[in-house]
């Protein structure tokens, strides 16, 4: 074979060789299908998560001690069943199919995928600052999906499913403040118009103070059962212009079998109703003493002690630092003047 034939044959050789190599390279960086969309990530690392949506609307939540809080609401804790939900949607976005490499700005418009039009923009830090994770979900393709784009990466893929993220902040709060099975109560005293206050005796509620009040029994099972279920509508520090003068004039004292006491108090601002709440223990041994002879029923006195004093710390450090903001009927319920009973 001549030189020149040999170098024309070599050289087509080595076009075809970078050919396959090039594409087989491509295709061992595609996503396939049902493969996970967000490979290798190390939720334990997860510090910070940052969710912006249309409108100039942002959620960014923190690790903080633990756990997270809504660092651009007030730093209120975050409920972590409805973070950890929202970091298991992300690590589970599967996908469908690829669209499109190297999309244009216009290719982006039309996904919807562009910063001014995307639906979502997430992304998660460490705990260095460092950004780990950044896309945009962009318009949902026919109910099967919703378009989806890293950036600084190349490509548009198609989501296995659609994908929502709640767009409130009050979506990433418990809002639930107490509830409390009236079987657990032992007393309730009223601070209202009279201070009242209602026992529990020989298995049923009764009227202990003032001690000549006459009061129908099904109005203190209504009352003593107001407890459960009861929630708020928004939260402020205690410093807010918006709550820092009311006059918390009511006041109830929930004491449980455990010996912890819920203190509930309440203000009416005009259309306004607010609560706040915190918890101690009507007895607070600093130290327990066990001994060989205590039985079964003695020790658990004490392990019910233990985590009573475990839930009112808990309580007062989430919640004893807040203002709520409650519906009118949450209020109404709570608020029971004297003549309620009659």
């Amino acid at each position: 074979m001549k030189l020149s034939s040999l170098l024309t044959f070599t050289g087509v050789l080595f076009v075809l060789s970078l050919f396959v190599y090039t594409s087989e390279n491509k295709r061992g960086t595609d996503l396939l299908s049902g493969s996970d969309y967000i490979k290798g990530l190390d939720i334990g690392k997860i510090h910070k998560i940052i969710l912006s949506f249309n409108g100039n609307k942002k959620i960014t939540l923190t690790r903080d001690s633990g756990r997270f809080v809504l660092e651009n609401h007030k730093s209120y804790p975050a409920a972590s069943d409805k973070v950890n939900e929202l970091i298991y949607k992300v690590a589970s976005i599967q996908v469908n199919k690829k669209i499109t490499s190297r999309p244009s700005e216009e290719d982006l418009k039309k996904y919807e995928l562009d910063t001014k039009s995307s639906k979502y923009l997430v992304e998660l830090y460490d705990n260095n600052g460092k950004k780990t994770v950044s896309f945009r979900v962009g318009k949902n393709h026919k109910g099967k999906g919703n378009y989806l784009y890293k950036e600084g990466q190349n490509d548009v893929y198609l989501s296995n499913a659609t994908l929502w993220i709640n767009s409130s902040y009050k979506d990433f709060v418990d809002t639930l403040l107490l509830d409390i099975n009236k079987d657990k109560i032992e007393k309730i005293s009223l601070k209202s118009d009279k201070n009242l206050e209602i026992a529990k005796k020989e298995n049923e509620f009764k009227i202990v103070a003032p001690e000549n009040l006459k009061v129908k029994k099904d109005k203190l099972e209504e009352y003593t059962k107001s407890f459960s279920s009861i929630r708020f509508d928004d939260f402020y520090t205690l410093t807010e212009p918006k709550v820092r003068s009311l006059s918390f004039d009511k006041d109830i004292k929930i004491q449980l079998k455990n010996k912890l006491v819920y203190k509930v108090s309440l203000a009416k601002d005009k259309d306004d109703h607010f609560l706040r709440l915190t918890a101690l223990l009507e007895e607070n041994p600093r130290q327990f003493v066990v001994r060989q002879e205590d039985g079964k029923e003695e020790l658990q006195k004490i392990e019910d002690t233990i985590k009573a004093q475990s839930d009112a710390q808990r309580l007062n450090l989430e919640k004893g630092a807040w203002v709520y903001k409650v519906n009118q009927s949450v209020y109404e319920k709570l608020a029971k003047d004297s003549k309620f009973f009659l």
